[in-house]
């Protein structure tokens, strides 16, 4: 089974850099998401984050900017939804399968355990 997440979202995490994330509001205003301004989301770069930064509050004081944000979506010119990631994306190398992750998980709790008991 594969990730239920578009392949091209996949690949910029994997392409991934902490030091192309950012903190912003941008997106969530030009979304027209509720989300809570007090807690902006981190995400890689976005063309409208580097149109807009700075400039939040006339973002959303401009409908023709918002209409222009769900335009360009609408014509594939910008990803339709942020990538939200977090500085520790550079950890993210590769994507193995779900029963592979839970596995290592499991061994690597198992030796934790294991180590834990002999102290």
């Amino acid at each position: 089974m594969t990730a239920l997440v578009d392949p091209s979202i996949t690949k910029a995490i994997l392409e991934g850099r902490g030091e192309n994330t950012e903190r912003s509001t941008v997106l969530d205003i030009a979304r027209g998401s509720s989300w809570p301004s007090k807690y902006p989301a981190r995400t890689l770069g976005h063309p409208y984050l580097d149109r807009w930064r700075g400039r939040e509050a006339e973002l959303a004081a401009d409908p023709q900017a918002l209409q222009d944000y769900q335009d360009d979506v609408a014509r594939g010119a910008i990803p339709s939804l942020p990538i939200w990631a977090g500085e520790a994306v550079d950890l993210i190398t590769d994507l193995p399968s779900a029963e592979d992750l839970v596995t290592a998980m499991a061994a690597q709790a198992e030796d934790a355990l294991t180590r834990a008991g002999r102290r």
